[in-house]
């Protein structure tokens, strides 16, 4: 099928896919601006989970609103996600992004932060995937090269690197940004400066090739660096597609996203999920890939260096 057709159907039943339960949830029939972030963090601990991962988890505090918190939820995340709805991309809108102290008793001193956003009707991709005929796959990754064409079109000129509206000290997480993170950079100049110091260690210590091309940062866009099946929501009711965990999201030079998309993941389908979207994007990045490769040594074993 040509990646602008329309399939005839979606194979797997739309019907099936989880629906907005009749059951009461805590805030039903309430309004969010009634509730304080403190009593937000205690339903944190009692509402119905939806999904819990790796030291995260998003409950069901309504029949239209989540609650995400964890130990790598931050604000930049969730401003990250707003900042997307706002540029009209298909992510749940954010309605408060808010810290706490001491949520984890053993923990006291340690700052939380959550994201309360609509709750997304539908499945994972990841789940759908598997039922999914060829045709429809191939008209979902054309859907999700569409989205990451978009993304990279919009140029952003007023804003610093990194997470949107990052205002803590800790590094930035992403494929790329080492296993501990890397920056906060305040300048692309000083995140371009970074890079090519990780590059001047691998030549040094013969890691790479002398010719290996310099970074050279210009432009940056609205990047999330792990659009894979488990972070794309098939929708129940249109078979739409809804981008999620923007964990790794923020502001970032042109082709982080594509060598993201490259670097796979762990995921069962994330290979031929991959190899399908690629292709069909508009630029795929094979220079940026080809520079983050080169210092792979810089960004693990010379981690330090």
């Amino acid at each position: 099928m040509a990646s602008g057709a329309e399939p005839k159907e979606l194979a797997t039943d739309m019907n099936a896919l989880p629906q907005v339960e009749d059951r009461l949830h805590p805030l039903d029939g309430g309004e969010l601006d009634s509730v304080s972030d403190d009593e937000l963090g205690r339903l944190f601990w009692t509402a119905p989970i939806l999904y819990q991962a790796h030291g995260n988890k998003v409950v069901r505090i309504s029949q239209s609103l989540v609650l995400k918190g964890g130990g790598t939820v931050s604000q930049g995340e969730g401003e990250t996600q707003r900042f997307a709805a706002v540029c009209g991309f298909p992510v749940p809108t954010v309605h408060r992004v808010f810290s706490l102290i001491g949520v984890y008793p053993n923990w006291p001193e340690e700052e939380s932060w959550f994201i309360v956003m609509d709750f997304v009707p539908g499945i994972l991709l990841e789940k759908a995937w598997p039922d999914l005929d060829t045709d429809t796959r191939e008209f979902v990754a054309a859907k999700v090269a569409e989205m990451i064409d978009r993304m990279q079109s919009l140029k952003i000129f007023d804003m610093p690197p990194g997470p949107v509206d990052y205002e803590e000290d800790k590094p930035w997480q992403g494929p790329y940004f080492t296993l501990y993170g890397t920056g906060p950079f305040p300048t692309l100049q000083d995140m371009e400066d970074w890079y090519n110091h990780k590059l001047d260690v691998c030549i040094r210590l013969k890691q790479t090739r002398n010719e290996t091309r310099r970074f050279s940062f210009t432009e940056v866009v609205l990047t999330h660096q792990d659009i894979a099946p488990e972070n794309l929501i098939l929708r129940q009711e249109t078979g739409d597609l809804c981008l999620i965990n923007f964990e790794f999201g923020g502001i970032y030079p042109v082709g982080f996203e594509q060598a993201g998309l490259a670097s796979g993941g762990l995921g069962k389908w994330n290979e031929e999920f991959r190899k399908m979207v690629l292709p069909k994007l508009s630029y795929q990045g094979e220079k940026e890939l080809k520079q983050l490769k080169a210092i792979m040594y810089g960004l693990t074993t010379g981690v330090l260096l």
